[in-house]
């Protein structure tokens, strides 16, 4: 019958329901045509059919219902949280910052600055956590997205963000030559002076660096400045080419230089070397005075100064 091809599951369920309904409705009564018994009533095909379905139909759908309800059920969002290493919930200048999930792993996690510099970090505990390797800047926003999967497989991505409060002591550094000191001769070195003592001079070092355009090399080294303070000197293998392009940077911000004393901003200098002549330097001002010699250095600083 055209009854049990049905085009989806509703209508099979409606029309097997008329049958039922159909086959167990009694015959209304009509004039008599004949004096020959009435055949005795036997359930049709269609009733059969029906009867023998509606269990099977019902108990898988309740299943299938059953079974998508449990896996909703079980599948928790991972919950990304932000603090520090140490375990503090809030994040503060010279902190490692830490990025945990709870409910799955972590498969990427990016921390960015302002200026769009990363915090390199690594995983641990099985991918349930990630450290920064540098610390934290100070008044710096940090933008962190973290990319997680559930222990069911879901991918789920969370962006989150959190600011470093102010430090009450910093360091700072000052540049010879300065712009206002005049030009750099073929002897001259760079010299980096720290107005508070730096602990772990190595850490600093690491900051530093020196390009320039005809790939001239030299070294750092330490030694004491004027009134006792922090110096780093950086001096040219052979002397400098007159006309060479030079770029000092020294990339402090958030820099723990000891005692609790940050620095909290970067620095940097340009300058071109210039014809060789005698200088006479200022130890008190860290100053060069060469007069009559090419361009003036340029000095910059990061955000803040």
């Amino acid at each position: 019958m055209d009854h049990f091809t049905p085009r989806n599951g509703v209508l099979r369920l409606t029309v097997l329901a008329a049958d039922i309904a159909a086959a167990l409705t009694p015959p209304t009564e009509s004039p008599p045509m004949s004096l020959s018994p009435a055949r005795p009533f036997r359930p049709s095909r269609s009733l059969c059919i029906a009867l023998a379905l509606m269990p099977v139909l019902g108990v898988g759908t309740l299943a299938a219902c059953d079974a998508a309800r449990a896996s909703a059920s079980q599948e928790r969002p991972v919950k990304v949280g932000l603090g520090s290493a140490s375990g503090n919930p809030t994040v503060q200048a010279g902190d490692q910052l830490r990025v945990s999930a709870d409910g799955g792993v972590l498969t990427e996690v990016t921390v960015t600055d302002p200026r769009g510099r990363q915090l390199v970090g690594g995983f641990s505990q099985g991918g349930t956590v990630w450290t920064s390797r540098a610390k934290a800047a100070p008044e710096t926003k940090y933008s962190v997205l973290a990319r997680t999967k559930s222990a069911g497989g879901a991918t789920t991505e969370a962006k989150e963000s959190l600011t470093t409060g102010k430090v009450a002591k910093r360091n700072r550094v000052s540049f010879s030559p300065r712009p206002r000191g005049g030009v750099v001769g073929v002897d001259d070195p760079i010299r980096l002076t720290f107005a508070f003592p730096i602990r772990d001079r190595g850490v600093v070092e690491r900051r530093l660096s020196v390009i320039t355009d005809n790939r001239s090399e030299g070294a750092w080294s330490w030694e004491p400045a004027h009134g006792g303070k922090d110096r780093i000197v950086w001096r040219p293998t052979h002397e400098w080419k007159p006309g060479t392009k030079v770029t000092v940077r020294a990339e402090l911000n958030g820099v723990d230089s000891g005692d609790g004393r940050f620095f909290t901003k970067d620095y940097g200098l340009r300058f071109t070397v210039g014809r060789s002549a005698p200088v006479r330097s200022d130890l008190d001002s860290d100053a060069y005075i060469t007069p009559g010699l090419g361009p003036t250095p340029a000095l910059w600083q990061g955000p803040g100064g």
